[in-house]
């Protein structure tokens, strides 16, 4: 992605629960200043990342006749050196989706595969240390859950977190959270997942950059992916079916060093090259060893097992 497109998904007043009202208290702009910002932000030759919601699987959707409505939200803050943290509209602001009809044993549809939501930014910024997400799925028991409208709530407790540097990132995501929890009246609901998910600068790959991560319990399977804005290339989503054979190829060629992410859903994909992926393991992160070049300069192959979806993402080094 660009960073015209990132600038675009930063200042997109259709967020959920923006309004113009809300969007001038917490300091959003239009597309081409949202851009010099982000411009500004830039040192060296490390680029923005981008965290995204890739898909999520329902173990237990909680009830006991029919098909469960899922809804989600989620609270970004940076955390800086010295443990600072203050409000930052470039981070991201709260984002979540209305309730979604699933069934236990099944992945959530209404998660893009080719668009999926954008949770976080990280800025390519020496002091950022870490970047803390907190998740929320909860299955709708009580009276449909009014998302934009806890939305709202939740921007407007934003918009009145201190402008000033905070102790942690708590002082941003509690109020928030509140908000949003109060105004859903998420007691009724049950829960799927609600944590913290922090994501580290690390010594060797920054915040995870190119990879998958996930969030497990016993009720719910949640996997977001860190996007390098500038470098990482996609293939995909496609569709397979059974012995269907397709080739992975990017744009570039992969490199030694290079990271590689698998991503599927549905049926099991077999892949000879870098691991099969099923319901249990629908992922694969993978380093490029050097010597493995020459047999990668045309792609590598996978095959599906029946009805399943794909995605792979190749970040260079």
């Amino acid at each position: 992605m660009s960073l015209d497109d990132l600038a675009s998904k930063l200042s997109d007043p259709s967020r959920i629960g923006l309004s113009e009202e809300l969007a001038k208290k917490l300091g959003v702009v239009s597309r081409e200043a949202t851009r010099g910002r982000l411009m500004a932000q830039v040192e060296g030759d490390a680029s923005h990342l981008g965290v995204y919601l890739l898909a999520t699987y329902v173990v237990d959707d909680t009830d006991f006749w029919g098909d469960g409505e899922i809804y989600w939200w989620c609270i970004p803050a940076l955390g800086r050196a010295g443990g600072r943290v203050r409000k930052e509209v470039l981070a991201g602001l709260p984002s979540g989706a209305p309730p979604h009809k699933v069934g236990s044993l099944e992945w959530m549809t209404n998660i893009s595969l080719n668009q999926p939501p954008l949770l976080a930014v990280i800025p390519p910024e020496d002091d950022v240390e870490s970047c803390v997400l907190r998740v929320g799925f909860y299955d709708d028991d009580g009276a449909r859950a009014d998302l934009p409208r806890a939305m709202t709530a939740g921007l407007e407790a934003l918009a009145n977190v201190s402008n000033e540097e905070l102790p942690s990132a708590e002082h941003i995501i509690t109020p928030v959270r509140d908000a949003i929890y109060k105004s859903l009246r998420a007691e009724q609901d049950d829960i799927l997942v609600d944590q913290e998910v922090v994501l580290r600068r690390g010594e060797v790959v920054r915040f995870g950059r190119g990879m998958i991560g996930s969030v497990v319990n016993a009720m719910a399977r949640v996997y977001y992916f860190v996007r390098d804005e500038a470098k990482t290339e996609q293939f995909g989503p496609i569709a397979l079916h059974k012995g269907q054979i397709e080739t992975v190829r990017f744009p570039s060629a992969m490199r030694g060093g290079g990271r590689l992410s698998l991503f599927a859903r549905g049926a099991d994909v077999t892949c000879q090259a870098f691991g099969d992926l099923n319901t249990d393991l629908p992922f694969q992160n993978r380093v490029i060893d050097g010597r493995h070049e020459k047999n990668l300069e045309q792609g590598f192959s996978v095959a599906g097992t029946g009805a399943a979806k794909l995605v792979a993402f190749y970040t260079p080094p």
